[in-house]
């Protein structure tokens, strides 16, 4: 799931067999509508990139990680709400 073209990106560390990371996809789904304009959103396999994983330090899946200007400047670990993501995201376009 690719959207926005925004400077803001959020990729979102998951597995296909993750089942928090598949209740998480509505989730982002409402989040891609909300804010398709300012956020890109990213969905990375796990499995299959594990060197990007492995890179950015990802111990728990799935991993939500914000990147702005090519730096990741947050990550929610684990089950996030809806809330807790549009929290980070107005704290960074705040900064």
């Amino acid at each position: 799931m690719i959207s926005g073209t925004a400077d803001l990106r959020l990729l979102f560390v998951t597995r296909a067999t993750s089942g928090v990371g598949r209740r998480m996809e509505s989730i982002l789904a409402t989040l891609q509508t909300r804010k398709r304009d300012s956020v890109q959103i990213q969905r990375v396999d796990a499995d299959v990139e594990a060197d990007l994983v492995g890179r950015l330090g990802i111990e728990q899946i799935p991993t939500l990680v914000f990147v702005k200007d090519q730096r990741s400047v947050a990550r929610i670990a684990g089950r996030a709400t809806l809330e807790e993501i549009e929290t980070v995201l107005a704290t960074i376009a705040a900064a």
